[in-house]
């Protein structure tokens, strides 16, 4: 992203540069068939003036500047009709005037400008710390469950990839924008970060779960959420906060209702969350546990495509659908050959997958 601001802003100062001395040239070719200096026309040097002051600083302003006053200076005729010239005095003033003026519209725009590169710095400090918590929190997630470490990796890039692909449909184009993606993929890590409260006798158990331990499982959606919520009061403008608190209560939602912790049903249901639950399953399907092997893509894409409508918001799918082969390579590329032993809670395929 940085890359192509830095792009966007050479190419930006490249075509004011040549806008500003295309428009002296022709301001210059304007004062003269319209008679010299005599007329207002020379005034209007003060535009590219400006131009190039704005976007390039002080001194490549007076430097326009004094480059603008030499062409109307002491070859454009004071009344070319009259063929009367210019008084040297009066080129020369004009000269300074143009300096001075330059000088002044830089010397405010290098420093808003500096402004302005101090808050961006800030702003990604900010960031960055930001980035800094929530790898710190889900490293606290995995210490205690090892199945996470590459499961996050894999969400959070499948997660900016249905996001990003979602976004190409009128639907969402006023909704999902590029800092939306950026969130997800940023936050989308923390979906499990709960955990970190659920027994270990749970957490660990070696096997399937029983209905009970299953319930008590259901609750790192809202320990996580609310642990979220105490640091979103200390921060309540902050809305990074607001989309993690999402996907972390709603991820386990599903489209027809019967999802967990609220059951929430269809577009009640957060769009982030929507987007993290079949990101959450699929990666859950994809891998090993103690009670199941893992499910291959082609078997995973079906139980995906049949639950549309069901578990999960049919928009989502198919964009899923469209991508599923890059989805696939997301898989692999972030997995290696880890293997994913320790199990997770579950009664079935949906219930058990991504907990």
């Amino acid at each position: 992203m940085k890359d192509l601001w830095d792009t966007w802003q050479r190419k930006g100062k490249v075509s004011a540069w040549f806008i500003a001395y295309l428009l002296s040239i022709i301001i210059t070719a304007v004062v003269y068939w319209t008679g010299g200096t005599v007329t207002a026309y020379a005034n209007l040097m003060y535009i590219p003036i400006a131009i190039m002051a704005s976007t390039h600083g002080k001194w490549h302003g007076v430097i326009h500047g004094i480059i603008s006053s030499l062409l109307i200076g002491p070859f454009m005729p004071l009344d070319r009709v009259l063929g009367i010239s210019q008084k040297t005095i009066n080129w020369i003033v004009r000269m300074l005037i143009y300096a001075v003026n330059a000088f002044v519209i830089g010397f405010f725009s290098d420093y808003y400008r500096h402004v302005y590169q101090e808050r961006v710095k800030k702003e990604k400090e900010i960031a960055e710390s930001k980035l800094a918590m929530i790898y710190s929190l889900v490293k606290l997630a995995e210490s205690r469950d090892d199945s996470t470490g590459a499961h996050i990796e894999r969400v959070a890039q499948i997660c900016r990839l249905l996001a990003t692909n979602l976004r190409k449909r009128k639907k969402y184009q006023d909704y999902i924008d590029a800092d939306f993606i950026e969130k997800i993929t940023q936050v989308s890590p923390l979906h499990d970060i709960g955990k970190v409260g659920i027994p270990d006798y749970i957490l660990l158990k070696p096997g399937r779960l029983s209905e009970e331990e299953y319930e008590v499982m259901k609750e790192h959606t809202t320990i996580g959420a609310k642990t979220l919520q105490e640091v979103k009061e200390k921060f309540p403008n902050n809305r990074f906060l607001d989309m993690a608190i999402g996907i972390t209560y709603f991820h386990h939602e599903k489209w027809d209702g019967t999802g967990y912790p609220f059951g929430l049903a269809e577009e009640t249901i957060p769009l982030s969350a929507r987007i993290m639950a079949i990101a959450d399953v699929y990666d859950a399907l994809r891998s090993k546990r103690v009670y199941k092997n893992a499910f291959s893509h082609a078997e995973s894409v079906k139980i995906i495509q049949e639950e549309s409508g069901k578990a999960f918001d049919p928009d989502i799918v198919e964009v899923f659908m469209d991508i599923h082969e890059e989805i696939n390579e997301i898989y692999d590329r972030y997995s290696g050959n880890q293997e994913r032993t320790l199990a997770h809670l579950g009664t079935g395929y949906l219930e058990g997958t991504g907990a």
